[in-house]
Parts: C-alpha cells; structure tokens; sequence
C-alpha cells in the first residue's frame, strides 16, 4: 500500500511532520531560553539585594547589624515574596516584608559557596513557593548567611505569557508554512500532470510523442518514453509491411489460379473456393493488422463520415432497388479501430442490409456509457428468427442460397469487433426486419 500512496500525500504528510516535530522543538528550546532569561533577570536583581546587604553589614560585638535601612522595593512588600534574611552566629536580621515568619535554607540545595550566590526553590511562609539566592560571607571573623527571595511566579507567570503568545505564533506560522508547502507541492507536482496529459494524448492518438521540454527531473523519463513510442512504431510499421507483403504474395498466385480454374471448372466449384480463399486471406490479414497495433487505444476513426461514405457507395452499388438510407449520428463520434477495419466491419453490416431490404436502411450511432459507440442498423426484410442469428454469425454459415454471398460478411465483421473489445449483437427491428448493433470502444 505504501509503494501505491500519492506523491502529492507523501510530500504533504512528510512536509507536515517535519514542520510540526520542527516547531514543537523550536518551542521547547524558546521555553528554555526565556526561563533561563527570565530567570537570569530575577536572580541579577536578587544578587544585588545580596551585595547591598554584604556592603551594609557590620560587627557589633557577637551580633551583626545593617548601618542603614535596606527594605527598598520590592522587598517592602508584605507578604508577597520578595524578601531577605541575614543569618548570623548570635542573632538574625529579616526584612519587614516578612513580619514575624523566618526563612529556612532549602535542604534539597547544594551547600551555598562564598563569592557566588545559590539558586534553589522551595516553599516559604504564608504558602508561597519561592526561588532563593544564597550566599555565605565572612563579616570580620563571623560567617554569616545571606539570603533574598523572589516569589516563583515572577518567574512563571512571564514566563507563561511570552509562551502563550509564542504558542498562538508558532500555530500560524506552522499553518502557513504547511499551506506554503501545499502551494509548493501542487507547483512542483504539476509538470507530472502535465506529462500525464501528454500521455493520455498520445494514448488516445493526439499526438505521437510525449513534448521534449520538461523540467530536469523528469526529462529522462519523457525520454525513456518517446523512446519506447519510437520502437513501438518501428515494430507497428514493421508488422504492417509485413502483412502487405504477404497479401501482395498471395494476391498474384490467387489471380492467376482463379483465371486457370475459369477455364477449367465450368460449374464454377474451384473459383467459389478461390473465393473462399480470398475472403479467408483477407479475414486472417485483417486479424494480423489488428494484432500489430498492440491494442486500438492510439487510432481513431471518424464515425459519421466513414458511414456517410460507406452508405453512398452502396446506394449506388443497388441503385436499382430504391433502398432509402436514414441516418442519425452523434457528431463527434471516433471510433478506436484502425479507418480499413471499421469499413470492412460498417461494410458487411450495411451491405447485408441493403441485400435484404425491402425499401428502407436506418443508421443510428450514439455514444454508450461514455467509453461506448453503439452503431444500429435495420432494415425492413425479412428479418431472423432468434434460432437463426447465431447460426449467420458462424463462417460459411448462409440461409439465402440465392442471394450472392459466401456467409462469411457478419462473422468476419464479429471478429474484427471481438478484436478492439467490442461485439454485435443481432436483434429484432422495429419495422420488423434485422437490427444489427455493432459495438465498439470510443477512442480517447
């Protein structure tokens, strides 16, 4: 089934993961940088809490104490994160913010180094989660802990904002670039669409061969394919010499045989085999001919005028009989069979309907199921009984002796129908004669 899927669905489904899986990533790694960024602003301003804390620090005997007031914004704020704490060896300094509530250093976090600040995050007073910044210092001969906090929301709710628009950007950016690439795939997939019609043409007799200008990619495959055209050709041209060339041989030695059995045969019984030879030749040759086109589909007969032709040669030929020839013929009608073939299949039919018509031949040819062309003719003779059509259809097979004829016309054009896929059919007319309903595939 994968080998069978659409290369327009292949691109577009592949194109449409890689952007997806590209975009979700992007947006992992933009969540990481801001949180870094965003986080990186909250600790630099945490940090420098830590160092106007460390500036203003002094030894008053065993205790510590600030030489000035260091509860500046936002740390003079109750209650809402922002905070610090001094830890001394005797006593503790804390900022207003936190009223009567101590901070504890987090157990989970790494033991906090001198010189440099420790990031940690852990639950603080009146239910808060906080991010902590760290750092032990030496005041005189006293260690002594600083701390300052920042609320986890003023990492998280900008964080969670700039995500948010980020988010909704990355979504129209991915449909826009799927579109793109929807617009892109149709783009590039169309010269394939366009060699598909250069196909179908030359398949239906348009054209010979498949146009040489084509993009890059696919001009090795147009000519691979004119090629193969080109030797389909040569053979096609190469079978049909060949058959002219055998009816060419046989014709001359079956002239000259039906001329030496004339003056020898008074009843006539060698040259009605002659005959029978010449009609069987032609038949076989007829079969050859259809053979070498390798199906019908590349040629193309024009319908209507082939049987306007057709009809006219025999209203002259039975002049003398009056026959009165109707004709209903949807126009722009071609049938997929060589011109020679469908005047020798039209031919017999047209010409059995007019030996065995009273007055009157109707032609009527319509298009079937849009593939089909349906070609009925009747007459207003005699007609068949149902047990008697299969028997006219069989070579050799006649039941009029007195009309001229040697029962192979309806079989031969049966055969020669049967050979592009097509078929007739005998019936009943309307006007209570024959109707025969010859069938064959429209070309194109």
């Amino acid at each position: 089934m994968a080998k069978r899927a659409s290369l327009y669905r292949r691109l577009l489904v592949g194109a449409a993961i890689f952007i997806v899986v590209a975009l979700i990533y992007t947006g992992f790694v933009l969540n990481f940088v801001l949180f870094r960024f965003v986080q990186g602003q909250v600790d630099g301003r945490l940090d420098t809490q830590i160092v106007f804390l460390a500036s203003m620090l002094k030894a008053d005997g065993d205790k510590i104490a600030l030489a000035g007031e260091a509860d500046g914004p936002p740390f003079d704020r109750p209650a809402r994160g922002w905070y610090w704490q001094v830890i001394g060896p005797a006593n503790t300094l804390r900022s207003h913010a936190l009223l009567d509530q101590t901070l504890g250093i987090p157990e989970f976090h790494r033991p906090p180094r001198e010189f440099h600040p420790v990031p940690g995050d852990a639950p603080g007073p009146y239910g808060q989660t906080l991010h902590f910044r760290i750092q032990n210092l030496q005041v005189g001969e006293m260690p002594i802990t600083i701390i300052a906090t920042a609320p986890r929301a003023a990492i998280v709710d900008p964080l969670r904002d700039a995500m948010r628009t980020l988010v909704l950007s990355l979504v129209v950016l991915g449909i826009a670039l799927i579109v793109a690439i929807l617009l892109q795939v149709r783009l590039g997939l169309r010269p394939l669409e366009r060699l598909r019609q250069a196909i179908v043409e030359v398949r239906a007799g348009k054209r010979e061969r498949v146009p040489p200008e084509q993009p890059r990619e696919i001009q090795p495959l147009t000519t691979e394919l004119n090629a193969l055209l080109d030797q389909n050709a040569e053979n096609l041209e190469r079978a049909r010499r060949h058959v002219a060339n055998l009816a060419h041989g046989l014709k001359t030695p079956l002239a000259t045989l039906a001329i030496a059995s004339s003056r020898t045969d008074p009843s006539g019984q060698l040259q009605a085999l002659v005959a029978l030879m010449e009609r069987r030749i032609r038949h076989h040759l007829g079969r050859a001919r259809a053979a070498a086109l390798s199906g019908p589909v590349r040629t193309r007969t024009p319908v209507g005028s082939r049987l306007v032709d057709i009809a006219d040669a025999l209203t002259k030929i039975y002049a003398e009989r009056n026959i009165t020839v109707t004709q209903t013929v949807v126009s722009d009608l071609d049938a997929a069979c060589e011109q020679q073939d469908f005047d020798e299949m039209a031919g017999n039919i047209l010409d059995n309907a007019f030996k065995f018509a009273r007055s009157r031949v109707d032609v009527t040819a319509r298009l079937e199921d849009g593939r089909w062309i349906g070609i009925a003719i009747e007459d207003d003779g005699p007609g068949l009984r149902a047990d008697q059509r299969d028997q006219v259809l069989r070579p050799g097979e006649r039941l009029d002796e007195a009309t001229p004829g040697f029962g192979f016309g309806l079989p031969i054009a049966r055969e020669l129908a049967e050979l592009y896929g097509g078929s007739i059919e005998l019936s009943a007319a309307d006007k209570g004669g024959l109707r025969v309903t010859l069938k064959l595939p429209r070309a194109g």
